[in-house]
């Protein structure tokens, strides 16, 4: 018989593996665009980059060979991400990684989720990140952000 596990175990994600062609040179993409650092000195025996996020999960970036697709369509078809990061200062975020070049999509507002955008890594690989503006900024900074970005 069934019996469910008492309160929730699942604290965290600790680690994230993101396929890619060449794990050295998407790290230094991910160091430059992000501001990621080595969680752990690179063995090239492991065929792996682990890089460290701000609040301490890691992001594996695994060699891979052959074919790999990290989006799936949705049901209606749309190409969905597989993860979201959540930043701060989403805007100046945007405008940076647009003068370096990296493949992004427009800013868009979703309300109560806040803002997001998309970006795509060396490999293709869909990103979305977002900023829970109302939650890390004032209502007039929210207020002036959103009229900013989305009024002009």
């Amino acid at each position: 018989m069934y019996k469910p596990f008492e309160g929730n175990t699942l604290k965290t994600v600790c680690s994230v593996y993101v396929p890619v062609r060449n794990p050295v040179k998407s790290a230094d993409w991910w160091e430059r665009n992000f501001g990621l650092e080595y969680a752990v000195p690179y063995n090239s025996a492991e065929a792996q980059v682990i890089l460290k996020l701000s609040d301490g999960q890691w992001l594996h970036l695994v060699e891979t060979k052959g074919e790999f697709n990290n989006q799936f369509p949705n049901e209606s078809g749309y190409e969905m991400f597989r993860i979201t990061f959540e930043v701060r200062r989403i805007e100046e975020l945007h405008d940076h990684l647009r003068a370096n070049g990296v493949i992004i999509e427009k800013l868009e507002d979703r309300g109560s989720c806040g803002i997001n955008f998309v970006f795509y890594d060396l490999d293709g690989n869909k990103f979305d990140v977002n900023e829970v503006v109302h939650a890390h900024r004032t209502p007039e900074e929210t207020k002036q952000a959103k009229a900013r970005l989305f009024n002009s």
